[in-house]
């Protein structure tokens, strides 16, 4: 099988919030994996896809912080359970923000 993706994806379990851009609604959580590209995570609410999040991504190993604007690229509904997965794309990302991401990555590449 050939692997599609643009970037390497990590599993990870570094804490996210987020905000959708039009609405008041917030919402916090754990990863469950992450790239340059993107991040896949859980909610409790279905968010539209194209929806535009603003998160506040924090990378438990380096204790790094930051906040970034996100759109929407799926959502399922998880089975038996009152949960969404969701997968978002980076829309605007500070570049000091995309570099410690792309230590992060790198770093958890060269452990496995």
């Amino acid at each position: 099988m050939i692997e599609r993706r643009k970037f390497v994806r990590i599993p990870d379990n570094s804490l996210i919030s987020y905000r959708q851009v039009r609405y008041t609604k917030t919402g916090g959580y754990l990863t469950r994996d992450i790239s340059q590209g993107g991040i896949r995570f859980y909610v409790h609410e279905f968010i539209a896809k194209d929806s535009l999040l603003a998160i506040r991504l924090t990378l438990q190993n380096i204790f790094f912080s930051f906040e970034a604007l996100v759109k929407v690229a799926w959502i399922v509904e998880v089975p038996r359970s009152d949960r969404y997965e969701i997968g978002v794309e980076f829309k605007e990302i500070p570049s000091e923000a995309v570099n410690h991401l792309i230590a992060y990555i790198k770093d958890v590449v060269t452990r496995q």
